[in-house]
């Protein structure tokens, strides 16, 4: 057998790889499929950087990790084989855990639904809403999936600034007069990723009576460690919608669940257009124990607001510290640049996220995740040991 031989036949041209420049089986030049215009423009998403041995505060994970009860909860079900991972999802495993957040949330388990994570439940929902000719208003810097997932729709992203002299902020007068008979969607984060502040109840509302033929989208993602939800707002508007995660409170980021809280005439579209067995059983038998495991969640709230309030108070000083009431802060490092102060980071072992990637954030912001006492302690001291080196920082 000649070494020629080796190579697969390309089940189209009938041609062997090899004398085709492949990568593997897929031609790299001459005659490529076209690819829609939208997805050029997508950039990649950037996750926080993971460094092996490193203390990684840039991902804003739990420091306390997952919930005990919920590793016991899917150990027991492996155990007793109540979890058969051969087979689907069981759907009385989805109800039950709907009805979980239901309780959980104070809101009707009909109005709930469920997806891998913020990011599969956002997917689904800019289906639903979005297409050619629609735009959707992004305040910036903010998540940046928001605007990827309007460009696979073939919408229009607008990018309205947030006012960085105000912390952020960005008025709802603002938002209001921005939209158009275009608008189809408004995406707000609260609190905000990267800049941690939250929309108020009222500016919502008078946001929500504003624009009736939009979807007003309130990511509520790090809810649990901030001082107030608009969890309730769906039940009164039926133009608004709110997302959460049991990746960060929780501490179940690897198992990808999330779930929305919708105006019930969105459920029907919802579950049309989701696919099916997006949250596997392991997932949702988890999920639900992390609900029951009030103490964990306690500790982990707990640790947060005393781990930010920390942080502040120890950056003080050697950098503009923004207010957050999420589990990280956003610290401009100005006058050196975000790029330079995470690189210093990593070689001292401590990762942390740059915000270049966030549209509209310049290049001198970072975002630290609140990690556990002796890792804050640690943090500071790095970049207080970095600020007497360079003698720049100060302010």
């Amino acid at each position: 057998m000649t070494a020629r031989s080796f190579y697969p036949v390309h089940p189209l041209t009938n041609l062997n790889c090899a004398s085709l420049h492949y990568t593997g089986c897929h031609m790299t030049v001459r005659m490529p499929v076209p690819v829609r215009e939208a997805i050029a423009e997508i950039a990649e998403y950037q996750p926080g950087k993971l460094i092996k041995g490193a203390i990684k505060l840039s991902s804003n994970e739990n420091p306390l990790g997952a919930s005990p009860e919920a590793v016991r909860a899917v150990l027991t079900a492996l155990a007793s084989g109540e979890l058969d991972l051969s087979i689907y999802p069981w759907e009385r495993n989805e109800e039950a855990l709907r009805a979980a957040i239901a309780r959980y949330a104070a809101v009707t388990s009909e109005n709930v639904v469920i997806g891998a994570g913020i990011d599969g439940v956002l997917d689904t929902l800019v289906k639903i809403f979005l297409g050619s000719g629609d735009d959707a208003i992004i305040p910036v810097p903010t998540f940046s999936l928001y605007e990827s997932l309007v460009k696979i729709a073939a919408a229009t992203p607008r990018y309205l600034p947030r006012n960085v002299a105000a912390n952020f902020a960005i008025s709802p007068d603002d938002l209001i007069a921005a939209s158009t008979r275009k608008t189809r969607m408004l995406f707000l984060a609260s609190p905000n990723n990267p800049t941690g502040n939250c929309f108020a109840a009222d500016d919502v509302r008078a946001l929500a009576e504003s624009v009736p033929r939009a979807m007003v989208v309130l990511d509520e993602a790090y809810a649990e460690f901030a001082d107030s939800s608009l969890v309730m707002l769906p039940s009164e508007y039926e133009n608004v919608l709110v997302l959460r995660t049991f990746s960060k409170a929780f501490g179940l980021a690897g198992l990808r669940v999330g779930y929305a809280v919708l105006p019930e005439w969105v459920v029907s579209r919802y579950r049309k257009v989701s696919l099916p067995f997006t949250v596997n059983d392991v997932a949702l038998i988890a999920a639900r124990a992390a609900l029951q495991d009030t103490e964990h969640l306690r500790r982990s709230v707990e640790l947060v607001r005393f781990g930010r309030q920390y942080l502040r108070a120890g950056l003080q000083g050697l950098f503009t510290i923004y207010p957050s009431e999420a589990n990280f802060v956003l610290v401009d490092v100005a006058p050196r640049t975000s790029s330079e102060v995470c690189t210093e980071l990593e070689e001292k072992g401590i990762t942390v996220r740059d915000c270049r990637s966030f549209r509209g954030s310049g290049d001198s912001l970072i975002r630290i995740s609140v990690g556990t006492q002796e890792q804050n302690e640690k943090l500071i001291a790095v970049l207080k040991a970095l600020t007497k080196t360079v003698g720049v920082y100060e302010r």
